[in-house]
């Protein structure tokens, strides 16, 4: 009797619990570092020593798929809220919101408003409820107050700011008396440079080469500091780059009336929003007016690219091909790199390395989503992840069999912002508790759906 009793109690307790509950205390460190731009196949043009120590030595997937569309800011909140750019409301570098009636723009102060930022929480925020504090050197959007919160220690934006200088803030906020446990680093290049150049260009051997210098100083300094073997270091991207030419431009004054449409953002996926009552108008001088063009009406874009729910994709898209340019004319200038393109394209994805007591030593997974870092994330900070795109169970094998682990689940998206199917994200989650009092074994499988 007293055992059954013992047990009944465990399993109420059990019940109660969190389901992302510590099944080992130990507090794990993460950084997680992004090098703008880092096309997966950076790592063998030139010697890179340094990304390839951390593949010895760690773990490496060889195929990153990132979102739609693979521009910076869409893919880097992406990577810390595991949501598709649909979800998370950052749907492209310059964009407009016809409900707050503003622009989004990054040659703006209006990347700084936080409407534009809160139809998802970062993990920052998340780590920082679950009572840990975080670190951010320069990464996008960490500057910007979202839900009230700012990152418990943070740089404003400043390109000027070295390498060397975020490096050393990032160690000194491990290191303190009250050190974080998540803590993120971003650098400009070789984005700013495979713009300038081109991919396909000599010149950007060397700009890879300093990268992976750059690394190494990372290296060093977590090694000087007692760190590089007990912090997770995740080393990735947002998107790769293409090469692009002056011979290759669709200029929209050849096809449109400026007068007509107001033109969002361009190059490579232009966002076309058409004035009252010109919207047929504007999309029959489009839809086939370049064999190098695909044009959607909204509610046409490929489910494929998750991108089509949000009321800030406007009502007419124009996807360029792979090294095409989209601008209003060639007034505006081109540059020989350019992203943006459809990520199921190779030469827009990113890289994924990682090290750490976490991971495995000298393992190499075929492909994985951008998406699932975030529940990786959280699994391995020990906090519980928010509805998400991701899916824990696809980069498990990441992990060595003994790293800490949490009782997990991959939880379903929010409602789109936008017409959502009902029902369609609901998945199943299970989590399983054991129960041992004198001699009485009692499993419970606790089941919740998430919607």
């Amino acid at each position: 009797m007293t055992s059954k009793l013992l047990c009944a109690a465990f399993i109420l307790a059990a019940l109660t619990l969190s389901i992302t509950f510590s099944l080992q205390p130990d507090q794990q460190k993460v950084l997680l570092v992004s090098f703008d731009g880092f096309r997966w196949d950076y790592l063998y043009r030139v010697p890179t020593p340094h990304f390839h120590y951390v593949m010895k030595y760690g773990v490496h997937v060889k195929q990153v798929t990132n979102i739609f569309i693979t521009k910076t800011y869409p893919n880097h909140y992406t990577l810390v809220t595991g949501l598709f750019a649909e979800n998370h409301g950052i749907v492209a570098n310059d964009m407009f919101d016809p409900i707050l009636n503003k622009s989004f723009s990054l040659d703006t102060m209006n990347i700084y408003d936080s409407e534009f930022w809160e139809e998802a929480t970062p993990i920052w925020i998340t780590n920082q409820k679950a009572g840990h504090t975080s670190g951010a050197a320069m990464w996008p959007g960490t500057d910007v107050k979202i839900h009230e919160s700012f990152p418990t220690h943070y740089m404003l934006y400043n390109e000027s700011v070295s390498f060397e200088e975020r490096v050393a803030k990032i160690i000194e906020w491990f290191t303190s008396k009250e050190p974080i446990n998540l803590g993120l680093l971003y650098w400009e290049d070789p984005d700013d440079m495979g713009h300038h150049l081109g991919p396909d260009s000599p010149l950007m051997g060397p700009v890879i080469s300093d990268i992976d210098n750059k690394l190494g100083y990372l290296i060093q300094m977590l090694k000087k500091a007692n760190l590089w073997n007990t912090l997770n270091l995740i080393i990735t991207s947002d998107h790769g780059m293409t090469q692009c030419s002056e011979e290759r431009v669709i200029e929209l004054d050849q096809y449109l009336d400026k007068e007509h449409y107001l033109l969002i953002d361009q190059s490579p996926v232009a966002a076309i929003l058409p004035k009252e009552g010109k919207f047929d108008e504007v999309y029959e001088a489009l839809a086939h007016a370049h064999p190098n063009m695909t044009v959607y009406k909204k509610e046409e874009i490929p489910e494929r690219w998750h991108y089509k729910y949000n009321t800030r994709v406007q009502p007419i898209i124009a996807v360029a091909d792979e090294g095409w340019y989209i601008l209003q004319n060639k007034s505006e200038g081109l540059m020989l790199g350019n992203h943006g393109y459809d990520n199921a394209l190779a030469e827009m994805h990113p890289i994924f390395l990682a090290h750490g007591p976490a991971f495995r030593k000298n393992f190499t997974k075929a492909a994985m989503n951008a998406t699932d870092l975030y529940p990786l994330l959280c699994h391995l900070l020990g906090i519980p992840a928010l509805p998400h795109n991701g899916s824990l169970s696809s980069v498990q094998d990441l992990l060595r069999p003994t790293a800490p682990r949490t009782v997990t689940h991959t939880q379903s998206p929010p409602p789109h912002h936008g017409s959502g199917k009902p029902g369609e994200h609901e998945q199943e989650s299970n989590a399983y508790f054991i129960g041992v009092s004198l001699d009485t074994y009692c499993p419970v499988k606790y089941q919740q759906v998430f919607t």
